[in-house]
């Protein structure tokens, strides 16, 4: 069976959010019954041509069934009801703003079946045909341009021109009353599209997307295919951003920003409209024939956004990012025994939403990266285009991709590829110094402790006396010759993923030098201590004993790894002395060499990691905070790299009467960004019930619904906060999975924030999340529980150190 197109004519009442619309699906050789997803809506009737016929509809399934459908060409048409729902933010939905609101769509992974009936699998591409007719007030914004605008009975009737062939997950449609502002990247126009009074603030990200655009063009060979890219900022978005061809839909942030846009603001919103246009060519143009390839969409975006950033910004250090954000996460989320193979088995459609993590994303970027170095930089990218060429406009599997780059490096990359992506975890190599040589091990590495047998083909890189040598490392053991075994490093600049253990006579090598190491490989090395304190292969006096020497560095990529494993120690064991400690010694020496304010002549990496260290020092330094709070009273002009400490250290200075004043800033925020900052505030307090007031502020309807994505993780670091953050999940678990629609973002939620508060109370959590609750996210849940365990071991172990 084909799918060749679906014409659709909606005609939408906005004030009532309901559509009255007709789809014409054209199919050749149907399947008897014919079937079509239809989920949350009412259906009116079905011709077959110009003639009505019989059908059943099973709202509980989803599914339109069509008896008899002639064999050939067919044009089968579905009149249907389309009622908005006001208590979700997914599917079709009111982006809401103030009393106002724009209707959009967010499909992936299978929810255009709750907008329109279709056949909604990604392997079944169709050319769409849109009209809309909406008031005439109002904006319509879809994938491909506006071909005409025609009045018609006081509203107006849009119509838009034909799509590529495409997948029903990346069709888009927004109304609503948009203000847009236009960029051109050769011939193609790039449109920022807001809600009124926004827009003037996105010519940075235009700027950005105009040249990653044209950048890819060169990379990939192939132009891209649209007259045109928008980029459309929503007031409440569920992700982060989403890759509907020609129209991608983000976070305001991502799209507009404030010319007092700190740092990391400008840094983020470059990264992930690379990431989103990345797409266009590798998950729209060609496009994973089921779910169990998600991970080649959304690894390959990963990858590419950190390449074509480098390429732009080589000043950006984009590789920083992409090891602590990607590589070092998804390192720790892979050392699970509950952890997936990065292509993993998809059954049913609720499945796909648990797909959606650090491997998916992190561990197969870092898994392309690794190929990359392998076959080298010209080799991949021909391979690369190569497989989009043959591909264009159809679907494909991980399979194609590595026999593409095998045909042209002439290696053995399917071999190498496959054991990577069809094996979960990865491996641990052991470095042993001896006489004129290092001897190296490799075994699979669990957070848990349990021993596993399993080998990698590892595309091994040593430094040994001042040389680089590679090797495919694929047996279990080996030995490299070196005249000074104690100074050999493996895994330089950290562009293979696997984790290194060295013996102690190394460790106090490398903390002799520690200075003078590169910093990716001081990262790297941290990183990898910070995962065998949790499996107990070292003392916790070891990992903290390279925290000190890193605050006592300048150095961006290792003070913000460093800092993202010590929120999460003091969020699981904040009373334990050695992470309190070492808390004080990391934040205050940076401080210390960072200062607050920018000096002439700085690197401009350094915003990023003072916006971080002085709000988490703020949390715990009463004279610090004593003294930063004095801005709070000129917030508006604070440095935005600063903000977020003021905000801090305001609550933490004074208490339950810094709330409203808290929350006035919140309510009257001019934007989304600046909401963010002072809610690490608002989820910071000592008392827990001010906590909790904060995470009712944020499904309340008085701020942002997607404003969660703020609350919650800001609530999850509060180790004063852990025992009634688990009863408010508790109590709101139901509001919080309706309102996402138990999509991939609220299991992404469960399984961040449960090992964090469930420590101490780890049997209820287990009586809670069961029955239907457990099954309907068991993988999630599955490997939310094993890290519980591993934190609640963790916590006692810090506390008697």
């Amino acid at each position: 069976m084909e799918i060749k197109y679906y014409n659709l004519d909606l005609d939408v009442d906005f004030g009532k959010s309901v559509v009255e619309g007709v789809v014409k699906v054209t199919v050749l050789s149907a399947e008897s019954p014919f079937q079509l997803d239809a989920a949350g809506m009412e259906i009116g009737g079905v011709t077959i041509g110009d003639e009505e016929t019989g059908f059943s509809y099973d709202s509980a399934k989803g599914k339109l069934s069509i008896p008899r459908v002639p064999k050939g060409k067919s044009v089968v048409g579905v009149r249907f009801t389309k009622r908005v729902r006001d208590d979700v933010i997914f599917g079709l939905y009111k982006s809401k703003y103030g009393k106002e609101h724009l209707l959009v769509t967010d499909l992936e992974p299978a929810e255009a079946r709750t907008v329109f009936p279709c056949v909604d699998d990604p392997s079944y591409k169709a050319v769409f045909k849109l009209n809309v007719v909406a008031d005439e007030c109002l904006s319509v914004i879809s994938n491909t341009p506006i071909i005409s605008k025609k009045a018609t009975k006081g509203k107006v009737r849009f119509s838009f021109q034909e799509t590529p062939r495409m997948s029903t997950y990346l069709f888009f449609m927004g109304i609503g009353k948009f203000e847009e502002a236009t960029t051109m990247s050769g011939k193609v126009s790039v449109i920022a599209a807001s809600r009124p009074g926004q827009v003037r603030e996105s010519e940075f990200v235009r700027k950005v997307s105009a040249a990653v655009l044209k950048d890819y063009e060169g990379y990939f060979g192939i132009p891209y295919p649209l007259p045109k890219l928008h980029l459309i900022g929503l007031p409440e978005y569920h992700t982060g951003a989403m890759e509907n061809w020609g129209a991608i839909t983000a976070r305001e942030p991502y799209v507009v920003l404030r010319s007092d846009a700190s740092d990391a603001e400008r840094r983020n919103a470059a990264r992930i409209m690379a990431h989103e246009i990345a797409h266009q060519w590798f998950g729209d143009l060609v496009t994973m024939k089921w779910w169990d390839d998600v991970w080649l969409n959304e690894s390959f975006a990963t990858f590419m956004e950190a390449k074509v950033l480098d390429r732009l910004h080589p000043e950006w250090d984009t590789w920083r990012e992409f090891l602590r954000a990607d590589t070092f996460r998804s390192l720790n989320a892979d050392a699970l025994s509950e952890t997936h193979p990065i292509q993993a088995k998809v059954k049913t459609v609720e499945e796909i939403g648990s797909l959606f993590d650090a491997i998916s994303y992190g561990k197969g970027a870092s898994v392309l990266r690794m190929l990359e170095s392998y076959v080298g930089e010209e080799a991949f990218r021909k391979g690369v285009s190569a497989y989009l060429r043959k591909f264009s406009y159809s679907n494909a599997s991980g399979e194609d991709l590595w026999k593409s780059l095998a045909r042209a490096s002439g290696l053995p990359v399917t071999k190498v590829a496959k054991a990577w992506i069809t094996k979960p975890g990865f491996p641990l190599v052991h470095v042993e110094t001896s006489e004129g040589s290092v001897g190296l091990t490799q075994e699979k590495f669990s957070l848990s402790g349990k021993k596993s047998s399993g080998l990698w083909p590892i595309p091994l890189t040593l430094s040994v006396d001042g040389e680089t040598q590679s090797v495919l490392f694929d047996k279990k053991s080996m030995s490299i010759k070196a005249k000074r075994p104690e100074k050999v490093l493996v895994n330089p600049r950290r562009t293979c993923f696997y984790s290194v253990l060295y013996d102690d006579t190394m460790y106090d090598q490398l903390a002799k030098n520690f200075s003078s190491v590169h910093s990716h490989d001081r990262a790297g090395a941290v990183n990898d201590l910070y995962l065998f304190l949790q499996a107990g292969l070292i003392q916790p006096k070891q990992y903290f004993r390279f925290a000190a020497l890193s605050g006592k560095i300048v150095d961006p990529l290792l003070a913000l790894a460093v800092s993202d494993h010590l929120v999460n120690l003091r969020a699981i064991a904040g009373d334990a002395d050695i992470v309190t400690d070492g808390w004080s010694a990391f934040y205050g020496s940076q401080v210390r060499l960072l200062g607050l304010a920018r000096k002439e002549g700085e690197n401009e990496n350094l915003g990023l990691v003072r916006e971080v260290v002085t709000a988490q020092l703020a949390k715990t330094d009463r004279e610090f905070a004593r003294k930063l709070a004095e801005k709070f009273a000129h917030f508006g002009s604070v440095d935005a790299n600063l903000k977020t400490a003021v905000a801090t250290a305001y609550a933490m200075t004074n208490g339950e009467a810094a709330f409203e004043p808290l929350l006035d800033v919140v309510k009257n925020a001019k934007s989304e960004s600046e909401r963010a900052k002072v809610y690490v505030a608002l989820t910071s307090f000592e008392d827990p019930a001010l906590v909790r007031r904060t995470l009712e502020l944020a499904i309340s309807g008085e701020v942002s619904r997607s404003d969660t994505g703020y609350t919650l993780p800001g609530a999850a670091s509060n180790p004063r906060a852990r025992g009634v953050f688990w009863e408010w999940i508790k109590s709101r678990y139901d509001r919080l999975r309706d309102l996402y629609g138990g999509s991939q973002q609220f299991y992404l939620y469960m399984n961040a924030f449960l090992p964090r508060c469930g420590v101490g109370q780890e049997a209820d959590v287990h009586r809670f999340i069961s029955g239907k609750r457990y099954k309907d996210g068991e993988m999630t849940f599955r490997r939310a529980f094993e890290l519980l365990e591993v934190n609640s071991w963790l916590r006692d172990k810090l506390l008697s150190a």
